[in-house]
């Protein structure tokens, strides 16, 4: 099965008007510190719609809620091709936003925004560059972890697979599920040997694409898995340490640490499974373990009897 390659037009909108708030500073670890061509292009294009409705509201919204890392691109795909929306019964973030109205009028303005904007002549207009990015990622890209995966979960994945990019923040990648597809959202990553940017990372090796692709196209398989069938009441409560780490880097208590704890440790047995020879399994449990996923040791015995059985 193969993969398809795109830069998604919605959520590239909400990226843009992501720059046009405080957001970046906000979150200063997604903030793209090289000023490539395409972000000197938005600037030109975009900087004198700063005060445009739909940057007010939306600065409301990242003032006032959790509203942040896959939150805003997951809510962008809540949209039609042509940025309509009728009701938001799949967006699986609304416990961060509440049932707050100001989502929904920010999407009714998110859709002025494209008119005012001209953003449909800009990015018809990028369409090279795009191509020329897809172009580089596709190097770096092994559609054989698809079967991996349809290996793995013992599932009949049925769904067309995407990586779309995301220029305008680096250290994000997100994996949505949308309809019948599952979408892996890659931001830029550091070459910081040659002071530039790009979409995969410098070494020559495919292993650190891979091991986000597979992660990324985890979630739409996980997650679903973890809502069902989650027991959240029983949950152990987490170190207060640990807590404060897993939030430093924009994750919960509850099913958003069960799903990536879970993910994060069937990573550990693709890259074990398809890099072995530089797949560092020891290295890679103590890394998890610092980044406050402390499970990952009893969840890799777990999917290790899951294998086998």
């Amino acid at each position: 099965m193969k993969i398809n390659y795109c830069v998604d037009k919605r959520a590239e909108v909400m990226e843009i008007l992501l720059f046009l708030t405080n957001y970046f500073n906000k979150y200063p670890d997604l903030k793209v510190e090289i000023e490539t061509e395409y972000i000197k292009d938005v600037k030109a294009h975009f900087l004198k719609f700063k005060n445009h409705k739909a940057v007010k509201i939306l600065q409301k919204i990242i003032d006032t809620h959790n509203f942040c890392y896959d939150a805003p691109i997951c809510l962008a795909y809540q949209l039609k091709t042509d940025y309509s929306f009728s009701k938001l019964p799949d967006y699986p973030f609304q416990d961060r936003l509440g049932v707050d109205e100001i989502i929904l009028v920010f999407l009714k303005e998110l859709k002025n925004f494209v008119v005012d904007s001209d953003y449909e002549k800009f990015y018809e207009i990028h369409k090279p560059m795009f191509k020329q990015w897809l172009k580089e990622v596709k190097t770096k890209v092994d559609n054989d972890v698809i079967n991996w995966l349809n290996n793995f979960y013992k599932e009949e994945l049925n769904k067309k697979y995407y990586i779309s990019l995301m220029p305008l923040q680096t250290n994000a990648n997100y994996g949505i599920d949308e309809s019948n597809k599952s979408i892996c959202n890659f931001g830029i990553k550091y070459n910081l040997d040659q002071n530039k940017t790009s979409f995969c990372f410098a070494n020559k090796t495919k292993f650190n694409t891979m091991f986000l692709l597979q992660h990324e196209f985890s979630h739409p398989l996980i997650n679903p898995l973890v809502d069902k069938f989650l027991e959240v009441d029983k949950l152990a409560t987490l170190p207060k340490d640990v807590v404060n780490i897993i939030e430093n880097l924009a994750y919960n208590e509850g099913a958003n640490y069960v799903d990536e704890q879970i993910i994060r440790a069937t990573t550990i047995i693709y890259l074990q499974e398809t890099f072995p020879d530089i797949c560092d399994v020891e290295g890679a449990i103590l890394d998890e373990e610092e980044q406050g996923f402390i499970h990952t040791r009893a969840i890799l015995k777990a999917l290790k009897k899951y294998q086998k059985q």
